[in-house]
């Protein structure tokens, strides 16, 4: 018999653990996609209140991690159905539109504006796991090992996904070599 000191966790105390170890990264998720700060927190408390109630699913499920991340997807879905938008551009590349006529902008932050568009395009066409890893790992600093625990995927599959964006990654950017004809003599 458990004394007091010794006894299990419960419930409580793994769902508490859980939203511990999920917060931060549920909140920089949802700031990604909503791209307010406010909206990421209220959406992330709301998602907390619903795992909260479909606790013994969670716990039952394959990957409480996976249940949890597919609860934050759709309840930032929702949150964009309601403002009748498409998610933000994805942190680390937006940028602001200038009133300055473009005479007056050299031409270095026009090329980045247009890279930075070109970048976040080619991330938007990854397939959606691809794009959270991509997102995750390189936009947000994430490791593999945490993007694994906050999605419930496998560790080699974020480094499988990660690996084939970046093969995806470096085709859509990648500059085609000249045929012969065009070297010239």
């Amino acid at each position: 018999m458990y004394g007091m000191a010794d006894d299990p966790p419960g419930p409580s105390a793994i769902y508490d653990s859980f939203v511990a170890g999920k917060r931060e990264g549920y909140v920089r998720w949802a700031y990604v996609k909503l791209g307010s700060m406010e909206d990421a927190r209220e959406v992330v408390n709301e998602v907390f209140f619903k795992i909260f109630l479909r606790w013994d699913d969670a716990l039952a499920s394959a990957s409480a991690d996976a249940f949890g991340f597919k609860i934050l997807k759709d309840a930032i879905v929702d949150v964009l159905r309601k403002r009748d938008r498409s998610p933000c551009a994805l942190v680390g590349l937006e940028f602001e539109p200038s009133v300055k006529p473009l005479l007056g902008i050299p031409d270095e932050e026009i090329e980045r504006i247009s890279t930075r568009m070109e970048i976040h395009q080619a991330i938007a066409d990854l397939p959606a796991r691809q794009q959270v890893c991509v997102t995750l790992h390189y936009l947000l600093g994430v490791s593999t090992e945490e993007i694994a625990g906050f999605t419930g995927m496998q560790p080699s599959t974020v480094r499988s996904h990660l690996a084939a964006a970046r093969s995806s990654l470096a085709s859509a950017f990648a500059v085609n070599p000249p045929t012969p004809a065009e070297k010239g003599p």
